[in-house]
């Protein structure tokens, strides 16, 4: 029986690495990445944990890198599930932008472009296999609100958004499905280090829990399970959708207040609803 194959791109690390772990229950998998040190390490862990892997180092970016994809995935089994998770941020001030490189080209080539191809290359075998697969992009709580100086992330992944509705109403007579999953803060390495930049890093921190109902940073493998779900076939009349994984953020207006109750009685902060100690 031909073994239903998954691509994950930006494997190597953080939402992805997380993805790729929790697919290789189901899949066998192509994982992508830049990283190629990363990359090798993961692939390690899945096989250690009697996982079907194999890796591509390359730029997301480049279609050459999603058409390599696709065409490994063909000699390991069928191709059914497709994410699109590699991306990053830069933040910029719009009226003093700099001249570089990493913060517009670099950054709208593995978001929005990378996000692209991979759609591309994942319908292309789909059609000409004339497989229901499904799609998930990755999306971002950037793609519906606004940050200060994220205006280039926040428009690659509003881009995200479009796509993964195109894409869900174009082939969705055909049974293929696209949804995209739109985090807020994850405790991703990235994250983790700009906590550790910063001047103090227990108010960096507090800052983004505070934003969210629930008072905490998600863990990767929360964002990895909705992922999960949304390839699934109990996903199988879930198409078109951008959904939050965030804690409520974006539901919120602004931070508010709590019962100071209540959150004595739960042992937090009266104040904060953050937890005490």
């Amino acid at each position: 029986m031909s073994k239903n194959v998954a691509v994950v791109t930006g494997a190597g690390s953080g939402i992805g690495q997380a993805i790729a772990s929790r697919l290789a229950q189901d899949y066998a998998l192509i994982n992508i990445d830049i990283n190629g040190e990363n990359l090798a390490k993961v692939e390690r862990e899945i096989s250690a944990n009697g996982g079907d892997v194999q890796s591509i180092v390359g730029d997301v970016a480049k279609r050459d890198t999603h058409i390599k994809a696709r065409e490994l995935a063909t000699t390991k089994g069928t191709l059914t599930a497709w994410v699109n998770c590699a991306g990053w941020t830069r933040g910029a001030a719009l009226h003093d932008f700099p001249n570089d490189p990493k913060v517009f080209e670099e950054l709208m080539g593995t978001n929005q472009n990378g996000t692209f191809w991979g759609c591309a290359e994942a319908v292309h075998y789909f059609v000409n296999h004339k497989i229901k697969g499904a799609i998930v992009n990755i999306s971002s709580v950037h793609g519906r609100r606004a940050w200060r100086d994220h205006a280039v992330y926040e428009m690659t992944k509003g881009a995200v958004d479009a796509l993964t509705r195109n894409v869900a109403v174009t082939y969705g007579p055909y049974g293929i499905r696209c949804n995209a999953v739109a985090p807020g803060a994850v405790m991703t390495p990235a994250l983790a280090q700009s906590f550790v930049d910063a001047p103090d890093p227990k108010a960096r921190r507090e800052s983004l829990e505070l934003l969210t109902p629930l008072k905490r940073i998600a863990n990767a493998s929360e964002i990895a399970e909705v992922v999960a779900f949304l390839l699934s076939d109990k996903a199988s009349y879930v198409s078109g959708q951008s959904l939050a994984v965030e804690g409520a953020w974006t539901s919120a207006l602004g931070v508010g207040d709590i019962d100071e109750q209540l959150a004595r009685s739960y042992g937090l902060d009266p104040k904060t609803g953050l937890p005490l100690g």
